[in-house]
């Protein structure tokens, strides 16, 4: 399913790209350009090299577990995938402009507040404070079991169509 995600994401980009050369502006190729050369090394990140792959699916699988318990988490991520952090290295960026050193202590402090969030969650639990190992392991075999269904319909419907 990654692979065909990635396609997707260089396909809706060619769109972009298209259209942007019907208006044949420099901004508009320029932003098209970006868009094609971002979503391209993203994947030459991600997906040549099997460990890396894990890094999104396991994510993926993660958001999905705390979604199932918590409503709220899928608006939550949102808000902050698409709102605070752009504004945040907006924010960042501002700074830079007013102060290469102002810039520079504020990159140091959210280093250390991600690092210091990372070793609460990692190393001290906390992801376990949010949700417990016990409902980590319940919702993984409950997806589980869910997958095992599935896949055992499918082979049914595959089997009955390839009898008729």
């Amino acid at each position: 399913m990654l692979p065909l995600t990635l396609g997707a994401n260089i396909g809706t980009t060619a769109t972009a790209l298209i259209a942007s050369l019907s208006s044949f502006t420099h901004s508009a190729i320029h932003i098209a350009l970006c868009h094609l050369f971002f979503n391209i090394i993203g994947i030459l990140i991600w997906f040549p090299v099997p460990m890396m792959r894990r890094i999104p699916l396991d994510a993926a699988k993660l958001l999905g577990l705390y979604a199932s318990h918590f409503r709220l988490v899928p608006a939550l991520y949102i808000v902050v995938a698409f709102v605070v952090m752009p504004g945040v290295f907006l924010g960042v960026s501002a700074v830079f402009d007013a102060s290469i050193a102002g810039g520079v202590v504020l990159v140091l402090f959210l280093l250390a507040a991600l690092v210091v969030f990372l070793f609460w969650w990692i190393r001290l639990g906390g992801c376990y404070k949010v949700l417990s190992e016990e409902a980590r392991e319940g919702g993984r075999q409950a997806l589980e079991h869910a997958d095992r269904e599935i896949m055992e319909e499918e082979a049914s419907r595959t089997s009955a169509q390839a009898s008729l």
